[in-house]
């Protein structure tokens, strides 16, 4: 019988598969890959703001440094101000008072990074000395969207030459408004000093900080017919914007997006991917921009509209500031609020009667922007971060006391040891239920913010009942902290989704959100059908033929997209040559050794490169005439860990090394400075651990994977401390360690010594603890700078990266040598066309297409995705700050790498064998090292011997 139905039920399947092949190959509405963008002219140089303008030419005496120009680009008297170049004022300030600092400037050719300057204020540095900063101006590449395989390509991003009048803004700030200054009455003597990048400088504009005018107040101030009666009834204009037509934008990352979800998004296809959108989580940081251009046909009263989608920020709205010709027109639109739902919307900004907000347009071409703004939310924001920040400090005083693992049964009688801890948890929850109480007002209920601060505060309340109770609480008081720090992240990203905009007379009715219940049916349909058709998880194309090649990586989905979307839109159109791209996770070695190997493996572990080296399956590299100069902008360490008996196998793609971060706030309270050499790291150690707080230094627990695929770099301490004091993991021939030396026993001493003498911590969650505070200093790799700033808003501005940690010479430098991990790209030596195979990796290791992968990875992920590429030309234009490269330049003229050998995994294992010896069973610490290293000897030349590189 079962049987019977399943014939009954198959004739019915194939109809209705057949309907839905007919629905998705029939014609669909759609212009996706015919559309081109219209050929960008600029504007017209922005004439000064209104305010105490200070012109380029008004420089005094020697102070300035900046170069004179009779003309640029159509502005007279103007100055060049390349990087490190300083223009000073003196100027009479009528009056005190908060002052915005706008700029008039055009951007020269750089990194296309945004320019970062640093200002003085009679020798006193405005905004704390932080960074300060000016955006370009970014456009789509003009021409029709270009296409793979029937799906539309992102257009490439280029910087617009433009003069640009922009307000100098605080990066990171939860404030809407630009940077103002305090000053006071009197002559005053204003400083500009270019810290990266360069531009030439018109004038800076100081302008007491106003806003704008109420709606009503704008109506009135139009001198024209009213909004309302027969003006809203007459006209029936409606102009649109595909939003992902965008005018200009402030950044490269707010690139035009795509979306498959609707069949009302503009334009859409059911299967194909069209450029269609632009925003999301790519436009989601405060002072972010992206305008539009509408030509008005007449002069009149319109009303503003987007269809948007803001699916992310559950239980909260995000806001954008929306400003037409270069300003706010009233002081509603400062700060529209877009709440989160899972469809998309139709937004008309409009007061609490119900209707939309007017502004009066004149015929001819005007520009939109909109803005990111933390809105109404800054000010609970801040006032979040203030009291997180502030019971961090309550917690590192209870731990102070009781240490991170209480007793239980020990009354620790904190209410006396920490006389203000009462009153100040009094104080707390009542901010803490206050600010929930105005997060509900603004949010309407079902905020995580509100939820997070009212069981902080009845926790904190019972505290304040039970101070007995707080030592054996302190993990739950602590994950409550992380929750709240965790809310704060989350809002202050604020991403919002755009379909397009529109202008429209105060009578056009409002365009529909969504598709009717049978569109949602027939656009699931068609879909559905489609993807019986179109593999959306293949990341290759159609690439057979004299010149294609197959690349491989082991990349996660998102990054590898990036690759992918790099090579159609870059080296593909460029050389001519296709490329296969796939998606291959820890499978390059067996697929190798198999024969079923690609031509070339991108961001490969330096342990599979090498093992596939010493087989004789990687292609030397070297032996290509222009390697030198491929080879030039990298560290003269990059190479060593892909050397094997004279020959380089692959080109470094990152080097990834240790990096010292300290909580400045922390070792300030406690008069402590940052160590500078491991002698300073031991003196301070008793001042930290009298406190109950502790140092972090790097340890891994081994696993097969990590053996072989890593090195031995950056696995622990010891590989650093060797170099520093003077020797080294291998001899010159690679046949034997350098354990023997006894500069080897000292490191290795040393380093045992840190954990069975001083009882630092083996195994540890770096992150949680340096964030809380129980680790005011980590040694790290550099890449827990980006989990920190991402997912750490709350100790912002109270840490800082720094070199590591040496051994004094005798000169008073600080020898910081350091070894390092990384991956690196690779040609098969079966490799069907290794000339094109090159071609693809000398492009791929060039420094616009390494700096353009770090940004596009960034753009895609966040802070998350920031990556150091191995190339230094390429590093140079990555997001770093000019601070933050320095630092990390610092560390990473003193890495020095460790070969990789034959049997190096047995070196790395066996250290760690004799260190646990020592640690764990309190063996001989030179007896130990000794008997290890005769092991790991034994396996280097048995594996010298099966690789005949030694004889018998």
């Amino acid at each position: 019988m079962k049987t019977n139905n399943i014939w009954f039920l198959a004739p019915v399947g194939c109809a209705l598969l057949f309907f839905a092949l007919y629905a998705v190959l029939s014609p669909v509405p759609t212009d996706g890959g015919e559309r081109a963008t219209a050929a960008f002219v600029p504007p017209d140089a922005t004439p000064a703001a209104e305010g105490l303008v200070l012109a380029a030419d008004g420089r005094i005496g020697e102070a300035s440094t900046a170069r004179s120009l009779e003309e640029w680009e159509g502005r007279r008297n103007v100055a060049e101000w390349n990087e490190g170049d300083a223009i000073e004022w003196e100027v009479d300030i009528p009056e005190a008072g908060d002052y915005t600092v706008t700029v008039g400037y055009y951007p020269l050719e750089g990194t296309g990074q945004d320019i970062e300057l640093a200002m003085t204020v009679d020798g006193k540095p405005a905004a704390g000395g932080e960074p300060l900063r000016l955006t370009r101006a970014w456009r789509d590449e003009a021409g029709p969207i270009r296409q793979s395989r029937g799906n539309d390509l992102r257009p490439r991003q280029l910087e617009q030459r433009m003069w640009m009048r922009g307000a100098v803004l605080r990066p990171g700030e939860l404030e809407i408004e630009p940077l103002a200054l305090d000053l006071e009455k009197g002559r005053r003597r204003i400083r500009i000093e270019s810290v990266r990048e360069g531009a030439v400088i018109a004038d800076v504009t100081l302008a007491k900080r106003a806003a704008p005018a109420p709606y009503a107040e704008y109506v009135r101030s139009q001198g024209v017919a009213a909004a309302g009666g027969e003006a809203e009834r007459a006209g029936d204009v409606i102009v649109k914007m595909q939003a992902e037509q965008a005018y200009l934008k402030s950044s490269s990352g707010l690139y035009p997006t795509m979306d498959r979800a609707s069949p009302l998004t503009e334009p859409y296809h059911p299967v194909k991917l069209r450029v269609n959108t632009i925003g999301g989580s790519n436009w989601d940081t405060p002072g972010q921009w992206i305008s539009w251009q509408a030509e008005v046909p007449k002069d009149g009263w319109y009303k503003i509209g987007m269809r948007y989608r803001q699916n992310k920020v559950k239980g909260a709205f995000v806001s954008r500031k929306i400003a037409i010709d270069g300003a706010v027109p009233f002081e509603e639109l400062q700060n529209v609020r877009f709440p989160y739902g899972l469809d998309w919307a139709v937004r008309e900004p409009g007061g609490g009667n119900g209707k939309p907000y007017l502004v009066y347009l004149t015929k001819g071409m005007h520009e939109i922007r909109m803005e990111v703004t933390l809105g109404e939310l800054a000010p609970s924001i801040q006032a979040v971060k203030d009291m997180t920040a502030e019971h961090q400090r309550m917690y590192r005083q209870i731990v102070m006391i009781t240490g991170v693992r209480p007793d239980p049964y020990r009354d620790y009688e904190l209410e006396k040891s920490i006389p203000e801890l009462l009153p100040a948890f009094e104080a707390l929850s009542e901010r803490m239920k206050a600010e929930a109480e105005r997060l509900e007002s603004l949010t309407g209920g079902g905020n995580a913010g509100t939820r997070s601060l009212e069981l902080l505060a009845r926790q904190i309340d019972s505290f304040i009942d039970r101070p007995d109770t707080i030592p054996r609480r302190l993990d739950s008081y602590k994950t409550n902290l992380t929750a709240l720090a965790d809310w704060m992240l989350t809002v202050t990203s604020q991403p919002l989704e755009l379909d397009y905009l529109y202008l429209a007379s105060p009578g056009e009715p409002k365009p529909r959100a969504e598709a009717s219940a049978l569109g949602k049916a027939a656009h699931e349909l068609r879909a559905f059908a489609g993807s019986f058709v179109e593999n959306y998880d293949t990341l290759g194309n159609e690439a057979d033929g004299e010149h294609s090649i197959e690349v491989w990586t082991g990349l996660g989905r998102d990054q590898a997209y990036v690759v992918k979307r790099l090579i159609d839109e870059a080296f593909t159109p460029e050389t001519g040559i296709a490329v296969r791209f796939n998606l291959v996770e820890n499978a390059l070695v067996p697929a190798v050794m198999s024969g079923e190997g690609p031509d070339v493996s991108l961001l490969t572990n330096r342990g599979d490169a090498m093992n596939l080296a010493f087989r004789g399956a990687l292609a030397p590299l070297d032996a290509f005439e222009d390697f030198e100069e491929v080879a030039r902008p990298y560290m003269p360490s990059a190479f060593v860990p892909y050397r094997y008996e004279s020959r380089t196998y692959a080109i470094p793609d990152e080097q990834e090394f240790f990096m010292m971060f300290v909580r400045d706030d922390i070792v300030s309270e406690l008069g402590i400075e940052p160590p500078e050499t491991w002698e300073e790291l031991l003196d301070i150690a008793p001042a930290l651990q009298n406190k109950h707080l502790q140092i972090g230094l790097p340890y891994e627990d081994l696993d097969a994977y990590q053996l072989l695929a890593r090195g031995t770099g950056t696995l622990n301490l010891f590989p650093t401390l060797l170099m520093q004091n003077g020797s080294g993991m291998y001899d010159e021939a690679g046949a034997a360690t350098r354990l023997d030396e006894p500069e080897a026993y000292r490191a290795f001493k040393q380093w045992t010594d840190f954990y069975r003498l001083y009882d630092y911590p083996l195994y540890k969650d770096s992150f949680n603890r340096f964030r809380s505070g129980e680790m005011p200093i980590v040694i790290e790799s550099y890449k827990l700078y980006n989990r920190l700033v991402k997912a750490a808003p709350e100790i912002a501005g109270t840490w800082s990266m720094r070199p590591i940690p040496g051994v004094r010479q005798p000169d008073g430098a600080v020898d910081r040598s350091t070894a390092a991990t990384g991956k690196a790209g690779i040609i098969l030596k079966d490799a069907d066309n290794v000339e094109d195979a090159w071609t693809f990796l000398k492009w791929w290791n060039r420094a616009d297409t390494q700096s353009r992968f770090a940004l596009e990875l960034e753009n895609e992920m966040g802070v998350l995705g920031r990556r150091s590429p191995a190339n230094l030309d390429a590093f140079a234009r990555t997001n770093w700050s000019r601070g933050e490269q320095s630092a990390l330049l610092e560390q990473w003229r003193h890495v020095k790498e460790i070969p990789e050998l034959p049997g190096g995994y047995y070196t790395s294992r066996n250290i760690d064998n004799a260190f646990r010896s020592v640690v764990f069973s309190m063996e001989n610490p030179r007896e130990a090292l000794f008997a290890w290293n005769k092991q790991i000897n034994e396996e280097l030349l048995r594996k010298r011997y099966e690789f005949g590189v030694s004889e018998r």
